[in-house]
């Protein structure tokens, strides 16, 4: 009787403790990780490579955890409307988030509108002539690998699968390795505390792996629903040399542009600016095709992006050819003038949207969520992405082409 009495107390002792190590944790971070981690959008990447793990979230992932509950009523709710061609300086509807300032740019820069305030958003009245644009479709169609589906990246794949096996450890693999041991040993007199810490150990580390391959299952099967999101074509041009010797091409003329919009005064050149840009990427919407809700950062680029330049700090996208129908580029958590419509650009040939997914720190900047509206007219799109660091080839422009900017 009295063993008895000490082994119940022990097993008191245990599940109390547990219960008050693991609950608070799993109450306050576990599920914010499940709804920011189910919810989440997708940010693309338009590199042939395989799969980076990628994909909505937030530096501050606590302090920001409401945003993605939002994002699911934003998404949903997203009203359609058309840009005037004149736009109307508009300024965010949602809570400030922890970003601060952004890249600097050429303020003065030739048709530079600022068409949205904190976040800043800009339209480039006639950023690249017809020539240009003209090139730049052509190149793409001309390039080595053909124009093959866009690929998507769930980023920040990493910090989900970190989340969510601390959630797994701290609960259900926790209580389940407890449970289990209390019922291999409630029916056995011999008993002792010795045999109950032993199952419970084997049972969590037997829980532990199954919640991993189902982690692991989700992660893949989480991947392959965005990229279902986005059925564009694209290419990467990398190449700035004419056919003919003194020639520029378009894609040339583009990398010059952004760097000279660009200005930082860490880098004096074109060429120290253009070696922060991933190398040009021409993207193909044919009717139907979409981009669904997604960002352009990666909440955890420190560890996915090392190898490309770390956070997307600036995105620039250049629009080759005019749309009338269809294609426009809607910022779904953005407003214009504080009203119930969502801040959308209307394609016109040779004017360039300038955005920033991330602040200069490269804090993730969740507000920038945007998308591309299913294509009535075929849609031709050219967009650089400004990183951090220097971003290395094959993902950047090499020296021999940089030298050329």
């Amino acid at each position: 009787m009295g063993n008895n009495r000490h082994f119940s107390c022990v097993w008191l002792v245990l599940v109390l403790v547990v219960g008050v190590t693991v609950w608070q944790p799993v109450e306050v971070v576990g599920w914010t990780t499940i709804v920011r981690t189910v919810t989440s959008s997708s940010r693309t990447k338009n590199s042939g490579l395989p799969f980076r793990s990628s994909q909505d979230n937030i530096d501050s992932r606590r302090a920001l955890a409401a945003g993605f509950v939002n994002r699911l009523s934003l998404n949903s709710h997203a009203r359609s409307g058309v840009a005037s061609s004149l736009y109307s300086t508009a300024t965010s509807s949602l809570t400030p988030v922890l970003v601060k300032q952004r890249i600097e740019i050429d303020e003065e820069f030739p048709g530079l509108e600022r068409v949205h305030a904190d976040p800043d958003v800009f339209v480039l009245h006639g950023f690249l002539d017809d020539a240009a644009c003209d090139s730049l479709v052509q190149s793409a169609l001309e390039s080595a690998g053909g124009l093959e589906r866009s690929p998507v990246a769930y980023a920040g794949w990493t910090t989900d699968v970190k989340d969510l096996m601390e959630l797994a450890a701290k609960g259900p693999v926790s209580w389940g390795a407890i449970v289990g041991a209390w019922w291999q040993t409630h029916d056995d007199t011999s008993a002792t505390v010795v045999n109950l810490v032993t199952h419970a150990l084997q049972n969590y580390a037997v829980l532990l792996g199954v919640a991993a391959l189902a982690i692991g299952a989700f992660t893949k099967v989480r991947a392959n629903q965005l990229q279902q999101g986005r059925t564009s074509t694209s290419t990467t041009l990398d190449q700035l040399a004419g056919t003919a010797q003194g020639t520029a091409t378009g894609t040339a003329t583009f990398v010059r542009r952004a760097a000279a919009l660009f200005q930082s005064q860490e880098s004096s050149s074109h060429k120290e600016r253009a070696a922060l840009f991933e190398a040009p990427t021409v993207i193909r919407y044919e009717p139907g095709q979409v981009l669904q809700p997604h960002y352009d950062a990666n909440p955890s680029a420190d560890q996915e992006d090392a190898n490309r330049g770390g956070q997307t700090l600036a995105t620039l996208i250049v629009y080759l050819n005019d749309v009338e129908q269809g294609g426009l580029t809607r910022f779904g958590k953005l407003f214009m003038n504080g009203g119930t419509q969502s801040l959308t650009i209307q394609p016109k040939k040779g004017d360039a949207l300038l955005f920033f997914p991330a602040d200069a720190q490269g804090t993730f900047d969740e507000r920038t969520e945007h998308e591309g509206c299913p294509a009535v007219d075929e849609k031709w799109i050219a967009r650089i992405w400004r990183h951090k660091d220097r971003v290395p080839p094959p993902f950047g422009l090499d020296d021999q082409n940089l030298s050329l900017v």
